[in-house]
């Protein structure tokens, strides 16, 4: 048997074993169904045969509602026990290109260069960071493509598919003979129109984090406020943002840890949490020109930590044009990234970008109700967007270059010739 045949067997082992519970209730399910109509079906038609197919059939379309609806609010195993066999190299890809970004930041976790010598190095490794965005673009770009089409992609059209059997908006027909007669509408509203929106932009930004480096990195909160904050059907400001924090040690905005464990250690302080559910945010974020504080003159430094003028450091950052604080965490022992964010700039924009909401309590990645907020096809993000001469021109040239892609791009991989594209 060759490997693929073995990777298969394993999958559709671990699909059985996932949904064992769940695989012999739709059996009887379906049993019953079936065994009802070939008695219809011979009794009426003499047909046994025929009203057994349309009872199999007629058990799966009821049945599928029933089916997300005992799924709950949680993705199933499957997805759990998938994504973190998967995430071990996904992760790892993504950790490489946060290292290779400044590999000299381990060594800057304190203020200890003298005022000089930061002023000698900032040039210097601000050069260094042009020499390793060159030769890390086609990591940027793999990741891009893992994170914004594959996880992101599939994610977010398993929410979709789930609003269509069990709507949570009651404008689409939720009970009866109402939840029947929406199907079609629900179908085509959710998976198809904001499924191909959702791949679109996921394309789009593909490109984009290719020339605007983009990392994946962890936001720890309650469930209430990431549903507030990922939720597509917004009806007040505050939801569908990102609030920033005033009270913070590395600036006023909106915070960001590079390790999931760092994430649920916020996510679980009880004085954060409003309900019994920590989750973690896991986003795509432009963090733009970084400012390391250790790098940053001592005056500025000891403004970080508890005992710090926050604003102090968010005017500095404003003065420089930098829009990412990074520091060491001493008392917790980790890197720390805010997005400076005292005006509201950065909130709901296309600097923070929601991949999927993971929940601590169950374990499983979180159903958020009508999928997550669009990245790029919402009127908040497009404003934004439009501020920006130059970025406006580059979402236009990405979205130029999906479209080739689309047309021609798929042959020239398919067919193995994409190297004399660069001869």
């Amino acid at each position: 048997m060759s490997i693929l045949g073995i990777i298969i067997l394993i999958i559709i082992g671990g699909i059985i074993y996932a949904f064992r519970d769940q695989l012999l209730a739709a059996a009887m399910y379906i049993g019953f169904f079936m065994g009802v109509g070939a008695l219809i079906g011979w009794w009426l038609f003499d047909n046994a045969s025929s009203g057994a197919t349309v009872g199999f059939w007629a058990a799966i379309f009821f049945g599928i509602r029933h089916i997300t609806m005992a799924m709950g609010a949680e993705y199933s195993s499957i997805f759990e026990y998938a994504y973190y066999f998967l995430s071990i190299p996904i992760w790892g890809l993504n950790r490489l290109q946060l290292i290779l970004t400044e590999p000299w930041r381990y060594m800057f976790k304190t203020s200890w260069p003298s005022e000089g010598t930061k002023e000698l190095l900032r040039p210097i490794l601000y050069f260094l960071q042009l020499v390793l965005y060159i030769v890390t673009t086609p990591l940027r770009t793999l990741n891009a493509f893992i994170y914004n089409v594959l996880v992101y992609g599939t994610t977010e059209i398993y929410d979709l598919v789930c609003e269509v059997f069990h709507p949570t908006n009651w404008n689409d027909h939720i009970k009866g003979l109402d939840w029947l007669i929406g199907v079609p509408y629900r179908f085509f509203k959710y998976p198809i129109y904001h499924g191909f929106l959702t791949l679109v932009e996921g394309a789009i930004w593909t490109v984009i984090d290719t020339v605007i480096p983009a990392i994946t990195l962890y936001h720890g909160t309650d469930l209430t406020a990431g549903r507030a904050i990922t939720k597509k059907n917004v009806r007040a400001w505050t939801e569908g943002t990102f609030t920033a924090s005033q009270s913070s040690w590395g600036g006023i905005g909106v915070y960001f840890a590079s390790r999931r464990s760092v994430a649920r250690r916020y996510a679980e302080d009880p004085y954060r949490l409003s309900d019994s559910n920590p989750v973690m945010i896991v986003c795509r974020v432009s963090l733009g020109k970084i400012i390391n504080y250790s790098l940053a003159p001592y005056s500025i430094y000891r403004n970080a930590g508890a005992n710090g003028n926050h604003a102090v450091l968010n005017k500095y950052a404003e003065k420089e044009g930098y829009t990412t604080g990074e520091w060491w965490n001493q008392r917790g022992g980790y890197w720390e990234y805010c997005l400076f964010d005292w005006q509201n700039r950065y909130n709901r924009p296309w600097r923070i970008r929601p991949v999927f909401v993971f929940n601590f309590r169950t374990g499983m990645a979180q159903h958020i109700d009508g999928g997550l907020r669009h990245w790029l096809f919402s009127k908040v993000v497009i404003d934004d967007i439009l501020k920006s001469t130059w970025f406006s021109f580059l979402v236009i040239i990405a979205f130029v270059v999906v479209i080739w892609f689309v047309i021609y791009g798929w042959r020239v991989l398919w067919d193995g010739y994409l190297w004399y594209y660069f001869i």
